[in-house]
């Protein structure tokens, strides 16, 4: 039998515990039930390319706990909005369990540290990110400015992410 979180706690004899338990446990929840199980190997899909992509082998992760694959070199959804010249913020690329792939953008901060990520979306695994820090001579522009472009070289970094990964959970 599948147990889910929403089991345990009907086991709960008040509605104001069930309540405050499912508020903590559910984000936890699809945390564990949605993430990446290999690595995407993201990387720009080509010299002077506005376009991440995945790598060489196909990826697999896990959405609402159906397994989901990409291919190989698969494009991820486009990149929209702009870091500001001199700053940093990331771009972070999910999967739901239709194998859609969607892109979210953080806050940019004037630090890496101060750089703040979106919120993870209910029932999408990460397959990673990418770190933008613009040094040159303007700002760098989501799916415009090429990903090797003079202003953000080599200031874009891929970072593939595997397992539960969520910045915004804190304690």
């Amino acid at each position: 039998m599948l147990d889910t979180v929403t089991r345990y706690l009907a086991g709960l004899a008040s509605n104001t515990d069930r309540g405050a338990l499912r508020a903590i446990l559910a984000p936890l929840a699809d945390r564990y039930a949605t993430q990446s199980l290999s690595s995407a190997g993201l990387a720009i899909k080509a010299g002077g390319s506005a376009v991440v992509k995945t790598g060489a082998a196909a990826y697999y992760g896990i959405a609402l706990g159906v397994l989901v694959t990409k291919a190989a070199a698969t494009d991820m959804a486009a990149l929209v909005g702009s870091v500001t010249n001199a700053k940093f913020n990331v771009f972070c690329f999910y999967i739901d369990s239709a194998g859609t792939l969607t892109t979210a953008m953080g806050t940019e901060g004037t630090t890496l540290a101060l750089v703040k990520f979106p919120d993870t979306p209910v029932g999408k695994a990460q397959l990673g990110f990418i770190v933008v820090n613009p040094t040159g001579t303007g700002p760098f522009v989501g799916g415009t400015t090429p990903l090797d472009d003079a202003t953000v070289v080599p200031n874009v970094a891929y970072v593939n992410t595997l397992s539960q990964f969520d910045p915004t959970v804190l304690v």
